[in-house]
């Protein structure tokens, strides 16, 4: 069993995205889990030199026998998540936390009217104001277990990423968690509050998104 967790040491861009898609290869990494949310992008060069970037799903991808799971304190852009599908024709290879949240319009149009890309350079994806709805608990807010009626095609990939997890590790299985942006932006722990982003980036952070014990940790890794 392995349990590996990649963290961005300062405030994002570091390079978690080709470190996390060497370790999937190198240590046979049989589940990659992506955290966070669409406004922030990993990327590495393929074999081919060809750079690949990904917004909701995680590096690991390029190792074939990996599972891709996103977990459910994750914040999903349907569009961002289909073209990922579409373009790397991962459908078999993906699960989606039934609790992941999906981000709307309408909280794309909220942090442009409050001019969050002015105040705190926000990237304006929905994150931070779905965050936010969830918070509240309103009715307003839709899992993926519930979106599934409304797009038919996210059926086939709801899971329970917990789970699924901990099952893969009491099963002597390695794992790795793929944090999002860095430390820095931490909205608990960066010096630039309020310039920070809508979560914790830390590594307990992250395996509290996907439902994991601290205690099964074997290597966390910080990128600089």
């Amino acid at each position: 069993m392995s349990l590996w967790v990649v963290v961005g040491g300062q405030y994002g861009s570091e390079g978690k995205g080709k470190i996390s898609a060497y370790l999937t290869q190198r240590e046979e990494i049989d589940i990659c889990i992506r955290c966070g949310g669409p406004n922030s992008g990993h990327s590495f060069v393929a074999t081919d030199g060809t750079t690949k970037l990904l917004r909701q799903l995680p590096t690991g991808y390029v190792r074939p026998e990996t599972r891709l799971l996103i977990p459910a304190g994750s914040l999903i852009d349907l569009d961002v998540l289909k073209q990922e599908l579409d373009s790397f024709e991962l459908w078999n290879r993906v699960g989606i936390d039934r609790n992941a949240m999906i981000i709307e319009d309408s909280d794309r149009r909220r942090e442009s009217e409050l001019r969050l890309n002015e105040r705190l350079s926000s990237t304006l994806c929905g994150v931070g104001s779905a965050v936010a709805r969830r918070v509240l608990r309103g009715t307003d807010v839709r899992l993926a277990a519930q979106a599934t009626k409304e797009v038919p095609w996210l059926g086939g990939l709801i899971t329970n990423v917990s789970e699924e997890t901990n099952s893969a590790l009491d099963s002597r299985k390695s794992v790795l968690v793929e944090g999002t942006q860095g430390f820095g932006l931490s909205l608990y722990h960066s010096e630039s509050y309020p310039k920070a982003t809508s979560r914790d980036t830390t590594a307990a952070a992250f395996l509290s998104e996907v439902g994991l014990s601290p205690r099964s940790i074997t290597q966390v890794v910080v990128v600089f």
